[in-house]
């Protein structure tokens, strides 16, 4: 009778969490393509936010950080700088499809928004 309230309560809570995330947010991000020793290159924020709102996705909140990877010093190298966005959950798909990732793929990003 216990494992049964066990497997019972474990599976209440998964579809609670499950839940959650589909009705939640979740932080995308891409590469802002900048460069060293170039500091106007690269996609602003803001035009990013645009692409994101023209494909009816919502932008909740934004920020600029990196990527937390090591870069190479070097004039020309890539910078590591990517734009993250909070996005409603179920616009996930439609964001994917504009070439944005999810930030989960990213083991060493550290992203706070300041917006929260």
């Amino acid at each position: 009778m216990k494992n049964l309230l066990l497997i019972i309560v474990a599976l209440f809570l998964f579809t609670a969490c499950e839940s959650e995330k589909a009705e939640g947010t979740v932080l995308i991000f891409k590469y802002k393509d900048s460069v060293q020793c170039n500091f106007d290159s690269g996609v602003p924020l803001e035009t990013m936010a645009a692409e994101l709102s023209d494909a009816n996705v919502d932008v909740l909140c934004s920020t600029q950080t990196h990527d937390g990877n090591a870069v190479i010093t070097v004039c020309g190298a890539e910078t590591g700088v990517i734009n993250v966005f909070k996005i409603p959950s179920p616009s996930l798909i439609a964001a994917e499809n504009l070439g944005f990732n999810d930030i989960q793929i990213l083991e060493s990003a550290n992203v706070v928004l300041e917006c929260e």
